[in-house]
């Protein structure tokens, strides 16, 4: 169980998705209400999201889980003006679901049950706004979970257009997992939902083409596809399928941004694929390897390199793997991670440089210049005792390493300084690992670093058994001294 909790970010993460699932929803105050004092750092209510803030020609754009999108002053955390999803289909929620079991309900069968609702939730659309902005010649773009994508006028908030996606774009559960940012290209919108990947007129939010992935049957357990990311004159995404109880299939489409079809598709065995990334005509992507059943892991993943021209298989690399795969590309590298071993590849031949173990490696991976930055967990999911390691990139070998007590994953590298946190945010000297400043905001995760500023989101957390709620907030710390006020 610590490792599975550490896959998703927190010790407190299964508390925080079971509160989720089984109590009512917390009201939250607009963020923005007060005028909070300008300087070097603020601080306001905020609902959360896997929205990360975007700053853009002075201001910060966020979603929020309240299903608004708004623009805010940077300095000050003002609202500039706030735009209210979920107004034109119904029905909706605007909060966690409260889900009724009956006395002495086993906990599988408390699952299952937030499983159902969760699902229902999706098919029907939920108001909050898990989506990055993205933001293009006056216009933002984003997709709200009451399945409507929007084209916003970025200076006043008001709509030019919304486009029936189908599907609500919002995480399950109400986590706060980031749903990445709209792809823009010669005036075309490109994102992906259950049913494939959308391309939309930027200008009248006409829909171009659907490229649809893999039909499911009743039978097949289909994921969302991952991505889209902007290959050379290709738009790429992979999903993966259960087709029958006993085949697990991972696809890749690079589909021709003009017309909508499909250039090549590669297919492989496993499931639980990562989103593609793409560098010097190769495009890379990690599978979980079959097990032999859907519901038996195989222990190992394998890294494929795909010849971006035609889609056929260049290399590929095997390791184990129990929980995680993250993957990492900086110069003529490739860096491969499990929650066991951290293999460093060669992009063209996929020949091993070197590899680091340990028992237990997170989920995160960043790089400068020199150093490859990596955590190791130990303790237990109650004492968490994490360590951050910097290894020099061309050989592997430790150049640092910081032991924390609590959760910790490497958030971003920005200037020489490394941030990394969960539960409180630490900045170290990237060069030495000597501590700079550590922020204890309390559960606050690193979106943004923008005009000496660093934005966190800190989410709604209630905790079961007490009455203790700790409301979100949005802050902004001085990025030097990473003080929240002057």
């Amino acid at each position: 169980m610590p490792s599975l909790q550490r896959r998703f970010g927190s010790r407190f993460a299964f508390l925080l998705l079971v509160s989720h699932l089984l109590s009512p929803g917390v009201a939250q105050n607009p963020p923005g209400n007060a005028s909070p004092p300008s300087g070097a750092g603020w601080k306001i209510n905020f609902d959360g999201s896997g929205s990360s803030p975007v700053s853009a020609d002075g201001v910060l754009y966020v979603g929020s889980a309240d299903g608004a999108v708004y623009a805010l002053d940077p300095n000050t955390g003002v609202t500039r003006w706030r735009f209210q999803t979920g107004e034109e289909l119904s029905p909706l929620t605007s909060a966690p679901q409260v889900i009724t079991v009956p006395r002495g309900t086993s906990a599988i069968g408390q699952a299952l049950a937030g499983k159902k609702a969760a699902e229902q939730q999706r098919e029907q659309g939920i108001r909050r706004v898990d989506m990055t902005p993205a933001i293009e010649k006056g216009t933002l773009f984003i997709g709200s979970g009451d399945r409507l994508f929007y084209a916003l006028d970025a200076a006043t908030g008001t709509k030019k257009w919304s486009y029936d996606m189908g599907y609500p774009m919002a995480n399950n559960n109400n986590t706060d997992n980031p749903v990445p940012p709209a792809v823009l290209r010669a005036d075309t919108v490109f994102f992906a939902t259950d049913d494939g990947l959308h391309a939309i007129d930027a200008l009248t939010g006409r829909r171009k083409w659907l490229f649809e992935t893999w039909q499911a049957s009743y039978f097949d357990r289909k994921h969302a596809a991952e991505g889209p990311v902007l290959g050379d004159n290709v738009i790429l995404l992979t999903m993966w399928v259960f087709t029958d109880p006993n085949t697990q299939k991972s696809f890749l489409y690079a589909v021709d941004p003009e017309s909508g079809k499909a250039k090549w598709v590669t297919s492989v065995g496993g499931w639980d694929v990562t989103a593609p990334t793409t560098s010097k005509g190769l495009v890379f992507f990690a599978v979980e390897d079959p097990g032999p059943t859907p519901t038996t892991f195989s222990g190992r993943a394998t890294l494929y390199a795909i010849n971006a021209a035609d889609g056929q298989v260049k290399w590929k690399f095997n390791s184990a793997r129990k929980y995680g795969t993250h993957l990492l590309i900086a110069g003529n590298t490739i860096y491969f991670g499990t929650d066991s071993t951290l293999s460093a590849l060669e992009l063209e031949t996929g020949r091993q440089l070197w590899s680091f173990s340990a028992d237990d490696i997170g989920a995160s991976l960043q790089a400068d210049d020199h150093h490859l930055y990596v955590v190791t967990h130990k303790g237990s999911s109650m004492r968490p005792k994490d360590i951050l390691h910097a290894l020099v990139l061309s050989t592997g070998e430790e150049k640092w390493a910081q032991s924390f007590s609590g959760s910790l994953q490497v958030v971003m590298v920005e200037e020489g300084v490394v941030y990394a946190g969960q539960e409180n945010l630490h900045a170290m000297d990237a060069a030495s690992g000597k501590e700079l400043w550590s922020f204890k905001g309390g559960h606050g995760s690193l979106r943004l670093i923008a005009g000496g500023r660093v934005f966190l989101i800190s989410p709604t957390i209630d905790y079961i058994g007490t009455k203790r709620v700790d409301r979100g907030y949005l802050l902004a710390i001085d990025a030097k001294t990473g003080k929240l006020k002057p």
